[in-house]
């Protein structure tokens, strides 16, 4: 029955000679999928799973990509999806984390989901947010500097690290592993761009690339000690880094949770608007 509503519609799996299919739908609206375009550019063929749903032959209407754990629906605004019948199969080989993206098509992949007896054990939801253009004069606490972060920040990092993994990665009840914690670090201030605030000579504050897409980047490991909060660090150091990007003639996304004010305002006052809902499903 399902499939009659949908008789030009047919879910295929995309391998690398194809990718100029899933890549044009992701560079349709790439300002919303910025985190599933970075995944898509480094995706290996063999160990992660892209499903384009076509029309009549005509392109690409919608694209399921599946890396590293993640599932994240890329359906370009339209509500006519195609059941993807296959998950029932494809699922009972790969392994399923999360789902993430905008919150309208997370809870249309939940929907399908669901019948095949999967549903997620906790959600988060956030703003996108967005940037293109330098941020708005953000007033330098005294005494605060800024710099690049180097491997030989790691073992001062690592504790902002991980209570940055616990505060905002992690969900509820997971054990942090201190030890892929560091391997996260290491990886961060050797692929990514990233910036450190100092007091003193300390390190109080970090930020962080931690997606790009074919003409932005997104913000993500943002930082501060609890003692340094609400005195413009996370301001400053938001401000200083997208001025950075910005200079590469980079577009800057950012998301932020719906919950944490604090942070939504630091941004807000930075020049970010907010763009769209965003939600990450744990499975």
């Amino acid at each position: 029955m399902e499939m009659e509503r949908f008789p030009l519609y047919r879910w295929w799996k995309a391998h690398e000679i194809e990718r100029i299919w899933p890549e044009t739908l992701l560079k349709m609206k790439e300002i919303y999928y910025v985190a599933a375009c970075s995944r898509f550019m480094t995706m290996s063929f063999i160990k992660d799973h892209a499903w384009v749903l076509t029309s009549g032959g005509i392109g690409a209407s919608a694209m399921l990509l599946h890396s590293k754990g993640s599932l994240f629906p890329v359906f370009n605004g339209k509500t006519d999806i195609a059941p993807p019948f296959f998950l029932e199969r494809a699922l009972k080989n790969i392994t399923l984390c999360s789902l993430q993206g905008l919150s309208e098509e997370v809870g249309m992949l939940e929907a399908m989901l669901t019948p095949l007896g999967i549903a997620g054990r906790e959600a988060v939801n956030f703003k996108l947010m967005t940037l293109e253009r330098n941020p708005s004069p953000i007033k330098t606490p005294a005494g605060l500097s800024f710099r690049r972060a180097e491997k030989s920040d790691i073992d001062e990092l690592l504790p902002l690290q991980a209570a940055y993994e616990k505060e905002e990665v992690l969900p509820t009840g997971a054990i942090l592993d201190i030890r892929v914690c560091r391997c996260n670090l290491e990886r961060i201030i050797t692929k990514e761009k990233s910036l450190v605030a100092l007091l003193d000579g300390r390190v109080i504050g970090k930020i962080n690339t931690n997606a790009k897409s074919y003409s932005r980047c997104q913000i993500g490991g943002v930082y501060v000690l609890p003692e340094h909060r609400g005195k413009g660090v996370a301001s400053s150091l938001t401000a200083i880094f997208s001025r950075i990007l910005l200079a590469e003639n980079k577009g800057v996304n950012l998301f932020v949770n719906v919950n944490n004010t604090g942070a939504r305002k630091a941004y807000t006052r930075c020049g970010f608007q907010e763009l769209a809902d965003y939600r990450i499903v744990y499975i």
